[in-house]
């Protein structure tokens, strides 16, 4: 391993104070410090949750600066309500020589801060920090991590390991449990004059209706030939269905507005369903034309159709609703009977007018399901104690009873395989704690094994955006091949 530079008393009170400006690089390989600062170092950690969202994380902020007080003080800063705009921001600020010590963020955004160029790179390449004999990690700690998450830190256009992961997520299918056990309005109105029927329906009571109260309306419909659903677990069962409800609901007369089958994310059903089916995406290559594959014609009749599922109404996405509106929009408003969407905007998928639950996202195919979820990148602030703070920090965020609690309290998944061996993560997933929040990592842990990321690199987030556009473009009236060829240049030109 490298030997470690030591760092004279003078050094210490030379960086001392807060330094925040990129504009000075030095060298993406840097060292860590054996010593601390004469003075306290302060630090920012740059993150885009809700205040909602944040009690755990100001639960490790304070453990942290309690032990390092007069050494190594982190600062929280909120500069954006979501991770698009968060980018926006770090680009901004970066454009003016400010950067944070760290702040959370997604692969394809830190690929940018990375730039084409190593020697530009506002990014620290953290495989030093890993090594360190006496502040990173042993090779018993690597492998505590879950492999996916460690090794996505490794996906980028240039060697060694630039990120770490701060928690997970993948998709989900939300559905109306209640409609399918019978509470929908086909039966509604095929029924309305039945009083068995009528009390039995009547009885259910929204979110708060027992499995009991739906099963016995169902076995009732089931006996009187009314219509109810199974869950669908390939793709092809999910649209057989989708056209079911469709017609069922026009059989018995209902004309209110009904979209069965929802895909927030035109993005993630376009990645996630190519890898399934093998239509090639992206790759990392020199050239930047090489990078971008999409534009083929397996994934041209992909496209056409999904277009066939929105003209039919059987479907909706975010960019088929004009991005206006999200498609749990519809599904807690009852004009969608399922909606995918991710584990970690489970508290956007509740409704008080019936019951929610849970199952894996119909596949076409291999089964492969998004990674998705934010990391943690390490910004050069030419002060190697502010780089050892951060790091510090980072490892407290990661540590295993911490990182359960806040990966938890967001419906995200812990990084490491210690998280899921905690009192606090199996006091969460115990069977009688109810809900969403508590649903989610009992069916994420059998979901693991099938997690995908795509290549890293300049261009791949726009490619991820582009790859969603087409779409709605396509329904919109674009010709097809020119959606394609318009989405390819945008993202050659992104790709600099």
């Amino acid at each position: 391993m490298k030997k470690k530079n030591l760092f004279v008393l003078g050094l210490a009170t030379l960086f001392s104070v807060v330094a925040c400006n990129g504009g000075n690089r030095t060298d993406v390989d840097q060292t860590l410090p054996e010593d601390d600062p004469t003075s306290e170092v302060k630090f920012e950690f740059w993150h885009c949750l809700g205040h909602e969202k944040t009690t755990n994380l100001t639960k490790i902020v304070n453990a942290f600066n309690a032990k390092y007080d007069g050494k190594y003080e982190v600062v929280l800063k909120h500069p954006a309500g979501d991770y698009g705009d968060l980018h926006d921001v770090v680009k901004t600020k970066i454009s003016s020589g400010e950067v944070p010590a760290l702040t959370m963020g997604y692969p394809d955004s830190f690929s940018e801060y990375m730039t084409a160029n190593i020697g530009n790179s506002h990014l620290l390449r953290l495989t030093n920090f890993i090594n360190d004999e006496k502040f990173g990690y042993t090779q018993k700690e690597i492998e505590d991590f879950i492999p996916g998450y460690y090794n996505e830190g490794t996906q980028y256009q240039f060697d060694g390991t630039w990120s770490m992961p701060m928690y997970k997520s993948t998709e989900i299918l939300y559905y109306n449990y209640s409609y399918f056990m019978g509470v929908n309005d086909a039966n509604k109105a095929k029924f309305a004059n039945n009083a068995a029927f009528m009390t039995l329906y009547n009885g259910i009571d929204g979110a708060r209706a027992t499995d009991a109260e739906l099963q016995e309306l169902r076995t009732w419909v089931e006996e009187h030939d009314g219509y109810y659903y199974d869950v669908p677990e390939t793709w092809d069962q999910a649209i057989t269905l989708a056209r079911k409800m469709v017609a069922d609901r026009k059989a018995a007369g209902v004309t209110s507005e009904f979209y069965p089958f929802g895909y927030d994310s035109d993005s993630n059903l376009m990645i996630s369903q190519m890898a399934q089916r093998d239509i090639p995406y992206t790759q990392k290559a020199e050239a930047k034309r090489d990078r971008f594959l999409f534009n083929n014609d397996k994934a041209k009749t992909f496209v056409n159709e999904i277009v066939t599922y929105l003209k039919e109404k059987i479907m909706i996405t975010k960019g088929s609703l004009g991005g206006k509106a999200y498609t749990n929009e519809y599904f807690n408003a009852e004009k969608c009977a399922f909606t995918v969407g991710s584990t970690g905007g489970s508290s956007y998928n509740i409704s008080s007018n019936f019951v929610v639950k849970l199952a894996p996202v119909p596949y076409k195919g291999v089964r492969k399901y998004i990674q998705q979820g934010p990391s943690i990148c390490f910004f050069d602030n030419a002060n190697p104690y502010i780089h050892k703070g951060a790091w510090l920090f980072y490892k407290a965020l990661s540590d295993s009873e911490g990182n359960a609690s806040l990966a938890l309290e967001n419906s995200y998944d812990p990084v490491k395989y210690s998280c899921y061996e905690t009192d606090a993560y199996k006091q969460w997933i115990a069977p009688e704690n109810k809900g969403l929040k508590y649903e989610i990592p009992r069916m994420t842990q059998e979901l693991k094994p099938y997690y995908m990321t795509s290549p890293v690199f300049i261009g791949s987030s726009t490619a991820r955006d582009e790859i969603g556009d087409i779409i709605s473009h396509v329904y919109a009236g674009w010709n097809i091949d020119e959606a394609f060829d318009t989405a390819i240049d945008n993202c050659i030109t992104a790709a600099k």
